[in-house]
């Protein structure tokens, strides 16, 4: 029995260790089971996540592409323009070079004009006072010029380095530009002239700057007028009928007598 008994405990402890394998080996394959399971899970996320990736990486790589071509052509045309700033860049330091060269030559020019307007200026001082004075007083512009001439003339030489070349020039032209004028014409006009010791108002024909011939209006005396550096000078005139003979010739310039031949004296220094 004690035989039989240990036989059956035998074979008891033999169904349980076969059952408790069998429940090894099935927790065992179920475990594989959840862990192969995972496993594949990972390798699915994995592959999406490549998948994902690559995805990524064509969309990106497209847009480099393009990114490239587009800088590409930035840097094409930043060339042109590069190139397009050094010619400009030539030509304006070429243009610099030659306004800079202008800009010397026309200082020159100024700084010659400047000096070589002192003998001009003392040659047309020479012409003021070859103007009568019913002339420079119906010229106020004459006037002005006359005085900015002299003042010019007297200035410091530091004090004519400051004034402007217009101004010191457009006197000269106002002065010159009149005694032209004067120049160029017959002048019948009347004012007072020193006769004797007597001022008397007298009619009076100037021939330009050159000479001058006065009456008055009874025709019993004429004066010939002589211009010099220092102005204009009447002397007396001698001679029979010389007077009427002035006054013939007044009157036909001045339109109130027939035009005739006169024949009168001339003095020339």
């Amino acid at each position: 029995m004690n035989s039989f008994m240990r036989k059956s405990s035998l074979k008891w402890w033999g169904c349980f260790l076969v059952f408790l394998a069998s429940e090894v080996t099935a927790q065992t394959r179920s475990e594989q089971h959840v862990k192969l399971r995972a496993t594949l899970e990972q390798w699915m996320q994995s592959v999406d996540q490549s998948q994902d990736l690559e995805n990524k990486w064509e969309i990106e790589k497209s847009v480099l592409a393009d990114t490239i071509v587009g800088l590409r052509g930035m840097l094409e045309q930043a060339e042109v323009d590069i190139k397009t700033v050094e010619e400009r860049l030539q030509t304006a330091d070429q243009d610099s070079q030659e306004k800079i060269q202008q800009q010397t030559d026309f200082n020159e020019a100024r700084d010659a004009l400047r000096k070589g307007l002192l003998p001009v200026e003392a040659e047309v001082a020479k012409v003021v006072p070859l103007f009568p004075e019913f002339y420079i007083d119906e010229s106020p512009k004459l006037k002005k010029s006359f005085e900015s001439l002299a003042a010019h003339r007297q200035a410091e030489p530091d004090a004519k380095d400051k004034l402007g070349l217009n101004s010191r020039i457009q006197p000269l032209v106002q002065i010159l530009t009149e005694a032209e004028r004067f120049n160029s014409k017959l002048w019948a006009v009347t004012h007072p002239l020193k006769v004797g010791e007597v001022e008397k108002q007298m009619n009076v024909l100037y021939f330009g700057l050159s000479v001058a011939y006065a009456v008055d209006d009874e025709a019993k005396f004429a004066l010939e007028g002589r211009n010099s550096p220092s102005g204009w000078t009447f002397v007396a005139m001698k001679g029979a009928d010389i007077a009427i003979q002035v006054k013939t010739l007044y009157d036909a310039a001045d339109g109130s007598g027939e035009s005739q031949i006169v024949n009168l004296p001339l003095t020339i220094d």
